[in-house]
């Protein structure tokens, strides 16, 4: 996959902020790690420069991680009114170090390619590439830049640091279709879509071919409720679990019941047990926290109802895992969603605007498990149908990379420390 004729071990950086994982080793968003094991695969020397911070354990096979970072001051990004303060400073610090640590590891490392992985890691990898000569390749795993005339341009200005990267020139820009329209902010900013390869996230398509039992996955994870509904993500503001939470009370008025299993970690979890507490459903809301890749299968089989109320949009990993798993989706229509779940036919859609309808609409499909079944076999008919493998994903992007390299002339061997 994506070997390199005529070249010897072409070798690649990855500048990020980012770890491997978001949530611990094996937890959460897979597609940092399936990038760089595919290079690695595909015979590439990889060297992942990260300012998650010394402290994080996670490893990586065939990949060499150079971490740095400023614990001290990545402990008030969650507080909100010093939070952009913090985050400003550390846009600061981040390319001074990231650079500084670059240079060194070009001393071991001929890299043929650099890329900037997410808006922290462009501005660093942007001026490496130009001092090396070397193309750059930028990767947004979407936006929360809402394209269009909404905000006008005030919201570049409070999103400046998005602003400031995504318009940033590169070889080859890579934006996630995660249903959050980076296409369309592309185009806005003047990007050369020529360069703009948008692309959906790879699936474990393999992983849900064969689903356990209902009664299977509920006996295994010690679930006893009659119904479950599952909301799967990092417990961020934007991703809006509160209203999950907030639905419930009128759920469990018909249907009582109901458990609702929210899984995944982050700072918002304190906030979103308090609020289970406040409208008095804590003993029917279960935070599991994180959970391994290999153990999603599970909890989905386990659940009735997947639902996703992103902010901008739902089209992220955890709902094409749900459709793959058959579950029934209920989500809303925010962002591209529409072009992945069709209403009535793979799932249930809703307004933003009208969530007053969420606890209706999760009781009826309560109420007719044979709808809510079909709705989730449609789903997974369509997902099989026209998601991509993570094999196929990660051979696209290798692929296109390969493309920007020199074909005329061999890299030097990697210096000896």
């Amino acid at each position: 996959m994506g070997k390199v004729e005529g070249m010897h071990h072409p070798c690649v950086l990855f500048v990020s902020d980012l770890d491997l994982w978001s949530m611990g080793q094996e937890q959460g968003g897979p597609l940092l790690t399936r990038m760089l094991t595919a290079y690695a695969q595909a015979g590439w020397k990889v060297v992942f420069l990260t300012g998650s911070g010394k402290e994080s354990s996670q490893e990586l096979a065939g990949v060499h991680i150079e971490r740095f970072g400023a614990p001290w001051l990545k402990r008030w990004f969650g507080y909100r009114r010093v939070g952009a303060i913090a985050r400003a400073i550390w846009w600061l610090i981040f390319p001074v170090v990231a650079i500084r640590l670059g240079l060194r590891l070009k001393r071991e490392f001929p890299f043929a390619v650099v890329y900037g992985y997410e808006i922290r890691g462009v501005p660093a990898a942007k001026l490496l590439s130009r001092l090396w000569r070397i193309p750059l390749v930028e990767v947004f795993q979407g936006t929360i830049i809402e394209p269009g005339p909404v905000g006008g341009w005030q919201k570049y200005v409070r999103l400046w640091d998005h602003w400031y990267s995504l318009r940033m020139p590169a070889d080859l820009i890579i934006m996630m279709n995660d249903g959050t329209q980076g296409d369309r902010v592309l185009r806005e900013l003047r990007a050369d879509m020529d360069k703009v390869r948008f692309w959906m996230n790879g699936t474990d398509k393999d992983t849900f071919l064969k689903m356990p039992s209902c009664e299977e996955a509920r006996s295994q994870l010690g679930v006893k409720h009659r119904h479950v509904i599952l909301m799967l993500s990092r417990l961020v503001w934007w991703k809006c679990i509160d209203r999950g939470i907030e639905a419930l009370p009128q759920v469990l008025a018909d249907r009582e019941d109901t458990l609702l299993m929210i899984v995944g970690d982050g700072v918002e979890r304190p906030r979103l047990e308090r609020l289970a507490r406040e409208l008095g459903v804590a003993d029917r809301v279960k935070f599991i926290g994180p959970i391994t890749r290999s153990e999603i299968r599970m909890y989905m089989a386990a659940a009735d109802i997947f639902l996703s109320l992103y902010t901008w949009s739902n089209v992220g990993n955890p709902l094409l895992e749900a459709m793959l798993a058959g579950k029934c989706i209920v989500t809303l229509a925010t962002g591209d969603t529409e072009k992945v779940v069709t209403h009535g036919v793979t799932g249930i859609l809703l307004s933003e605007d009208d969530l007053s309808s969420l606890p209706g609409e999760l009781i009826l499909l309560l109420k007719d498990p044979k709808r809510a079944a079909e709705l989730g076999v449609n789903a997974r008919e369509y997902a099989y149908k026209h998601f991509l493998s993570w094999e196929e994903r990660t051979s696209m992007e290798v692929e296109e990379v390969t493309k920007l390299l020199p074909r005329s002339r061999s890299l030097q061997r990697p210096r000896t420390p």
